[in-house]
């Protein structure tokens, strides 16, 4: 299975911003850089995850980003990137208990707890 790089982006940022374990506001371009990823792709991943609630951002010379939820899931980065794990399109009633199975599991891998 291939993962979207998305889902991956979304994962390592939110290790990388655990990892500084600061409050204190970090600037997208520091992320970028010690993960050695596009400025401008990375902006548009964590815009994603402030619409979902998992992180904060702040604009200006002191803004950046930092987290917002008090527990982040593998589950919640994959809704976040890749959004909900239903088979609609046609509708594969084979599907629903491997994706309720896989969701569950995702569910259990806590990224982050305050």
């Amino acid at each position: 299975m291939k993962l979207n790089q998305d889902f991956g982006m979304s994962v390592e940022t939110i290790l990388f911003l655990k990892d500084r374990k600061a409050a204190d506001f970090i600037q997208a371009k520091e992320i970028a850089k010690a993960l050695d990823y596009s400025l401008g792709y990375l902006q548009k991943v964590i815009q994603t995850l402030g619409k979902y609630g998992l992180v904060e951002c702040k604009r200006g010379r002191v803004g950046g980003v930092r987290l917002r939820a008090k527990v982040v899931t593998l589950l919640d980065l994959w809704k976040a990137a890749c959004g909900d794990l239903t088979f609609t399109d046609p509708p594969l009633e084979v599907m629903e208990k491997p994706l309720k199975a896989f969701r569950d599991s995702m569910s259990k891998v806590v990224i982050y707890r305050k």
